[in-house]
């Protein structure tokens, strides 16, 4: 009788042996090392993701640092308006601290041009093309102009105001079109002020004919936007057209000039000087203003008379100690967050007795056990880790080390001098405590003395770019704190990004040294499992062929049996 399939328990040839079982012993062996192989790409995985975790956090601290390389971080100031409905401010780090006086006689405008009653030639018209919307025949040229800037544009009597509108928008001279259909009205705006704004329209239309109608004209005078009165040949209503030609092909060029009135600037007197700029947002002297509207008790007609009866407000600039202790206590607190990441990545405890768990090995367990075994099997991914060892020591040096070239200040506390030029010395001191991990600690009256003795302090200490050496690098020794950090972590993020890449990469990552062992250990464990099906089904087969002999041996011995009993 032929033996089925391989495996289970042997029973036709009376051996009653469980083959499954038998195998699977055979190949505990394979098992092992296909296992180890597999735990050690989870590792690998594991190490990976933490060292991507690293490099996201000290990147967030990085940028953090950026800001204390700037003077508005480190040297704040608080500004204040008398009266905000005429101008509020701001003020960086270049702001004297002083008082001004700020009369505003005129804001600064743009162009605002409106029709002036509804643009459709017939009430109900319909508004899909300019003939039938407002009665255009004939195509014809515009050049919209602002101040230096002018564009040419084709209108045809099938195109739309809606096109019309958008053809104007693209030209890029500044100038802002809109059509309201409910309305029916049509709107023209400046996007720029001051008194070189302003829209001009030269029309121009081809004609067979020398007294010709101007097309172009007739269309701009329907959307009643241009105001009437204005000096000859600029409103298109009562000036003749200018007409030119024929050219060789015997057409005339019939054209008029649209002109609307002037923008204005801001006319302004600070600190007694008058002045005026285009715009209603400026800065002077690192004080940035934004004119809101007239000073009290303007009038007059004129400018001059105007900014000599208007009632000053005051502008007032005083360093803001308060913001700056605050802006430290902050890098202070990054500094304890990201060293207390970083010492707990070191020295977290590595279990190597918990390797990771196989399947077969979850399925045998509950639950909360995987969670408990999990847990000691990812504990210590990086301890002591040389490249995280190395960035801590870097930023404790960078943070404690002091920095040359930082002149002494006088100390009105002791009558004596003084010189801030480490962070100790403006009241940033580590704990004593070995088991915190260079924790810091701010003495905010000690920085608020430093600060009142040297206002600028802050931005010698913290915001310093250092001297440049003569191989063309930064003397450390000269770079401010925030510099030191700031390069420093930097080194260390190309350093992860070639050992495990980043998180933003982690899909896509095949170059960093992680992922070519990632890569490794898959295409090992690829050659385990089929080295492993390759055994198994050899050993299946000579179980299968052992039975068989049994089989033919059983049967053998039944039929002499048999022969010795019949003679």
């Amino acid at each position: 009788m032929a033996v089925g399939s391989v495996g289970g328990v042997y029973g036709l040839s009376g051996s009653g042996m469980d083959i499954d079982s038998i195998v699977k012993k055979l190949m505990m062996g394979q098992q092992a090392k296909s296992d180890a192989l597999f735990q050690k790409k989870t590792i690998a995985e594991w190490q990976k993701t933490a060292y991507n975790t690293v490099y996201d956090d000290i990147s967030k601290f990085r940028d953090t640092m950026f800001n204390y390389k700037l003077q508005g971080t480190l040297s704040p100031n608080r500004v204040s308006s008398s009266n905000t409905s005429v101008a509020t401010v701001t003020a960086n780090a270049d702001a004297a601290n002083i008082n001004h006086s700020l009369v505003v006689a005129q804001l600064a405008s743009g162009v605002n041009m409106t029709s002036t009653d509804t643009i459709s030639s017939t009430a109900g018209a319909n508004k899909s093309t300019l003939a039938t919307h407002m009665g255009v025949t004939d195509s014809f040229s515009l050049n919209i102009g602002n101040g230096s800037s002018s564009k040419s544009i084709t209108i045809k009597p099938t195109d739309s105001i809606y096109e019309v509108v958008s053809a104007i928008n693209n030209a890029g001279v500044n100038v802002k079109a809109s059509y309201d259909s409910t309305l029916d009205r049509f709107f023209l705006s400046t996007t720029n002020m001051g008194s070189a704004a302003g829209i001009s329209i030269t029309t121009t239309t081809m004609s067979t004919d020398a007294s010709g109608t101007d097309v172009g004209a007739d269309f701009i005078k329907g959307l009643k936007i241009f105001p009437t009165g204005l000096p000859s040949g600029n409103d298109g209503g009562t000036a003749p057209v200018p007409t030119t030609g024929p050219d060789g092909n015997g057409n005339y060029t019939h054209s008029t000039v649209f002109s609307s009135p002037k923008g204005k600037n801001a006319e302004f007197k600070l600190d007694g000087a008058y002045l005026s700029q285009s715009n209603n947002t400026f800065t002077i002297s690192g004080v940035t203003y934004s004119l809101t509207g007239v000073s009290p008790d303007v009038t007059g007609t004129t400018i001059a008379d105007k900014l000599a009866s208007g009632t000053a407000i005051n502008v007032s600039v005083t360093k803001d100690t308060d913001g700056a202790v605050a802006s430290i206590q902050a890098l202070v607190d990054s500094y304890n967050k990201i060293m207390e990441s970083l010492n707990g990545m070191v020295n977290e405890t590595r279990y190597k007795d918990y390797s990771p768990l196989t399947d077969a090995q979850k399925a045998e367990l509950k639950d909360s056990e995987i969670t408990a075994w999990e847990a000691k099997a990812k504990s210590g991914m990086l301890h002591n880790d040389s490249t995280l060892m190395s960035l801590i020591n870097n930023i404790r040096n960078s943070m404690s080390s002091a920095v040359s070239g930082i002149n002494s200040t006088y100390n009105p506390a002791s009558g004596g001098s003084i010189t801030y030029n480490s962070a100790s010395s403006i009241g940033i001191t580590t704990s004593s405590n070995y088991r915190e991990g260079g924790k810091l600690y701010l003495n905010t009256d000690k920085l608020r003395t430093a600060l009142n003795a040297n206002p600028d302090v802050l931005n010698q200490l913290f915001g310093n770019s250092g001297t440049t050496k003569a191989d063309g690098t930064i003397d450390i020794k000269t770079q401010g704190i925030a510099g030191r950090l700031y390069d420093s972590i930097k080194t260390t993020m190309t350093e992860l990004n070639t050992i495990a890449g980043t998180t933003s990469s982690a899909k896509y990552d095949t170059s960093s040294n992680y992922a070519k062992k990632i890569s490794d250990y898959t295409k090992m464990m690829g050659v385990a499992a089929d080295r492993f099906d390759v055994m198994q089904t050899a050993y299946y087969r000579q179980f299968n062929a052992m039975e068989v002999a049994l089989q033919q041996l059983s049967a053998q011995s039944s039929w002499l049996s048999s022969v010795g009993s019949s003679s």
